[in-house]
């Protein structure tokens, strides 16, 4: 009977205990009244521009969440916190961290992004714990010699940085699962970042790598890759040996060749291969090669100058809210264009090259001050959705009848009478049109 008792007295202290552990203080004076219990702190949000010192002596601390403060420094004392696991110190105004960071030998999370950090110590490399480190929206600019210790780590944020280049040992993280390096100004990648062997998910949009390292074809394990807005010109045979990649986006380069590996990856899904420079033959090979997947060809523009200095694989242009008075003969150079968008301008008509936008399917002329369509409007043969609504027009012109494959019409927030709407309807029987 005694056995039993003490069995039952030892489960419910183990309650206890763990009903203590989850626990989460928030106010700081009742931590420190109960300091030798309290092993979660959250202080998110509450003005703190300076860290209480009287932290330090919550030495059993395991959670700690300051995020949403104003803190520019951390004491010297905070490496006394050596049972941290986890640290929350997003949105703060910190420059640095100081050398006792490497005291936290037991932390697994550091979450440090939108701060004003631009180095980090070379101490840094001592955490061999920690698993996730969020620095996304600071300012470094290179990284300590001793990262490449952070063997452990598995989720990596380096989003919104300054850094120029990646060191050799970086290929050293090799448990990353999920790097993130989006918006710096990265122009290659080390040859040792095929060592990344378990990686899932790579971010390298918005950077100025011009190629991919050779070594690509390790990551056996990634299933996405995105490398949008770079200075890529070709795409290495080895990245066939992807076979686990799903999701492909390689918008926004200056590639003209796909290789015949990528034939390979069975398991892709989704490619974006927009802004570019393939040839519509290229197009239909990579078609052929990858049946399962959803391809993205279309090239879309927001600068009329940049769309006629690509005109030949322009599909769509995004001119809308620009306070357009008139468009430029040059306009009707677009000869592939597929969609144009001219929303919110003060256009009073359309340039007479207009008419050799043969492949045009989609044009937005909604909110101008258009008078008349001309009578050149049915040139444009591929046209399927025509949006002129709110605008200056009494009638249509009879050519309008001849656009065949038009299927929606919007014409809400003109001044036709009603024996005009009547006979716009004849003469599109087929599509359907809201006045």
């Amino acid at each position: 009977m005694k056995r039993i008792i003490t069995i039952v007295i030892i489960f419910i202290r183990c309650i206890l205990l763990n009903a203590q552990e989850n626990k989460i203080y928030t106010s700081l004076q009742k931590a420190l009244d109960n300091k030798e219990r309290v092993y979660k702190l959250n202080l998110s949000n509450t003005n703190l521009t300076i860290l209480p010192k009287d932290i330090m002596q919550l030495e059993k601390l395991q959670y700690l969440n300051l995020e949403k403060n104003k803190i520019s420094e951390l004491p010297v004392s905070f490496g006394n916190l050596k049972n941290l696991k986890t640290l929350n110190l997003k949105k703060n105004k910190l420059s640095t961290l100081p050398d006792s960071f490497s005291e936290l030998q037991n932390i697994e999370i550091l979450l440090l992004s939108e701060n004003q950090i631009h180095t980090l110590p070379e101490s840094i490399g001592n955490l061999k714990k920690l698993g996730w480190l969020l620095l996304k929206s600071n300012e470094i600019k290179i990284l300590p010699e001793s990262f490449g210790n952070l063997t452990n780590l598995k989720k990596l944020d380096l989003r919104q940085n300054q850094l120029s280049n990646l060191s050799d040992n970086f290929g050293n993280l090799v448990n990353l699962q999920e790097l993130l390096i989006e918006k710096n100004q990265l122009s290659s990648l080390p040859k040792t970042f095929g060592n990344l062997r378990n990686i899932e998910a790579l971010d390298l949009s918005n950077n100025q790598i011009d190629k991919l390292p050779i070594s690509f074809g390790n990551l056996k394990k990634l299933e996405w890759l995105i490398c949008k807005k770079n200075k890529l010109q070709q795409i290495p045979e080895t990245i066939g040996e992807l076979s686990n990649l799903k999701l492909l986006y390689l918008n926004s380069n200056k590639i003209n060749e796909l290789p015949k590996s990528l034939e390979n990856l069975i398991n892709l899904r989704s490619l974006n291969i927009s802004d570019n420079k393939l040839s519509n033959a290229e197009k239909e090979s990579s078609k052929k090669m990858l049946p399962n997947c959803d391809i993205n060809f279309e090239n879309s523009y927001y600068s009329l100058q940049k769309a006629l200095r690509n005109k030949k694989i322009t599909d769509i242009l995004y001119l809308s809210d620009n306070e357009l008075t008139e468009l430029p003969e040059s306009i009707g150079d677009l000869k592939n264009l597929q969609q144009l968008y001219l929303v919110s301008n003060r256009l009073h008509q359309l340039p007479k090259s207009f008419e050799k936008l043969k492949k045009l399917k989609t044009l937005s002329l909604s909110y101008n001050h258009i008078i008349k369509l001309p009578k050149t409007i049915n040139k444009l043969k591929s046209l399927q959705q025509l949006y002129i609504d709110n605008n200056k027009l009494s009638s249509l012109p009879e050519s309008i009848g001849d656009l065949k494959k038009l299927k929606k019409l919007h014409l809400s927030g003109n001044n036709f009478p009603d024996t005009e709407k009547e006979r716009i309807k004849k003469l599109l029987p087929n599509c359907l049109i809201s006045f």
